[in-house]
């Protein structure tokens, strides 16, 4: 089985993002009825036993296993809280796991140079470290899709 990672960047890649964990959600309840935690929803999301503070992994197995909890395979990077933030308070934030998030406060002023000169050499070493955090939950890591504006800030 293998797994994809989805780095969400920006206002906009997290705004896609956002609407692309909802449609991927929305996809395997309509085919998966049974809440089974087989191949097609671990390639995007893992099974936690989120009753630990650190939630633990549980193994795909048979494909047989029920879901417990999913979160998804993503990486959420903004240099302004308010996308993230909100995405949190909403229906999707338990899919999300609090520690693959990489926010700041003032944000880019929609300023490339900005987000890549300042923040990137910033923020560099956290966004590989919360990276390399959800590549090592992958049992078989396939790609990466980055979610990202072609202008802007970040």
């Amino acid at each position: 089985m293998t797994q994809s990672i989805v780095v969400q960047v920006g206002q906009c890649g997290n705004q896609i993002g956002c609407r692309f964990w909802d449609l991927a959600l929305k996809e395997h309840a309509s085919v998966n009825k049974n809440g089974i935690y087989d191949e097609s929803i671990g390639s995007f999301f893992r099974n936690v036993d989120s009753r630990h503070e650190d939630p633990a992994n549980i193994p795909l197995g048979k494909g047989k296993g029920k879901i417990k909890s999913l979160k998804a395979r993503a990486v959420l990077v903004d240099m302004e809280e308010g996308v993230v933030s909100e995405m949190m308070k909403g229906p999707l934030g338990e899919v999300f796991d609090c520690r693959q998030l990489l926010t700041d406060v003032s944000g880019s002023g929609n300023n490339w140079a900005t987000g890549h000169k300042m923040y990137g050499t910033q923020y560099r070493e956290e966004i590989c470290e919360v990276v390399r955090r959800a590549a090592e939950f992958c049992d078989c890591l396939q790609c990466f899709f980055i979610l990202h504006s072609m202008g802007g800030g970040e």
